[in-house]
């Protein structure tokens, strides 16, 4: 308790600046001026699916038996809408590159700082599942996952939840709710309401309410640090990595 105390401490020191320089001096980063009337229309849309999505996945929860099928095909749906999005950016001749900021560092700054900013969340979320499980005395039924991982019968189903993991979902879920949604939220009501909502959503959309908590503060976590350099490919890195570490630990233990 008394490591976690302090790394807990440690990770507090790292993102209380960069709050302060977001939330108290102004200086976010993540670029809005490409964002427009079809953009909070597409916003809205998929806000509303996904809550909707989400308020399903909570209702079932237990009850759902993920099977390989129901991978590829988020997969393919995350595909379908990374694509629609990318296609209305380009259409009215907007560089997703640029202001998502793909150039905003470099390949190996994106990664020493993707593992320093999600190495400083960790404690966090540790600590606030530590203080779920607690508080509901350790019942909840596994996220579907790690049901998923521990009854797969094939290497191909490992794989598969692997790539879904560690490649597909910090890509397409950082673009949609970092990039798009958080966009189109900071524009029109501020950063705020930007972190606390698409945080909201990311947690919701995962569909496992003893996670919700944590899942939350993972998402507050990668929409600071993603305000605060302006490079989406870094909070993808972070979103990557922490994926990676949850499912090696589902290995460990299978």
């Amino acid at each position: 308790m008394l490591l976690l105390a302090v790394l807990t401490a440690a990770g507090l020191r790292f993102y209380l600046p960069a709050a302060r320089s977001v939330l108290l001096r102004g200086n976010g980063r993540a670029v809005t001026a490409w964002v427009g009337r079809t953009d909070v229309a597409a916003a809205l849309v998929l806000s509303v699916w996904f809550a909707m999505q989400g308020m399903t996945a909570l209702m079932e929860e237990g009850t759902r038996a993920m099977k390989l099928q129901h991978v590829v095909t988020g997969a393919a749906l995350y595909g379908a809408i990374v694509l629609l999005l990318l296609g209305l950016m380009i259409y009215r001749n907007i560089s997703p590159l640029r202001v998502f900021g793909w150039n905003e560092l470099s390949i190996s700054r994106i990664f020493g700082r993707g593992l320093l900013y999600i190495a400083a969340a960790y404690p966090l979320l540790i600590l606030v599942q530590g203080i779920v499980h607690n508080a509901t005395g350790g019942e909840g039924a596994p996220q579907d996952v790690v049901r998923f991982l521990t009854e797969a019968k094939s290497s191909k189903d490992r794989i598969a939840m692997l790539a879904m993991a560690v490649v597909v979902a910090p890509i397409a879920e950082e673009f949609i709710f970092r990039g798009y949604i958080y966009a189109v939220i900071k524009k029109y009501i501020g950063v705020l309401a930007g972190l606390i909502l698409t945080s909201l959503l990311f947690a919701l959309v995962h569909g496992h309410a003893h996670s919700m908590p944590a899942l939350f503060t993972l998402a507050f976590c990668l929409g600071l640090a993603y305000e605060h350099t302006g490079s989406l490919p870094l909070t993808v890195t972070m979103h990557a990595v922490f994926n990676a570490f949850q499912i090696a630990i589902i290995f460990l233990v299978l």
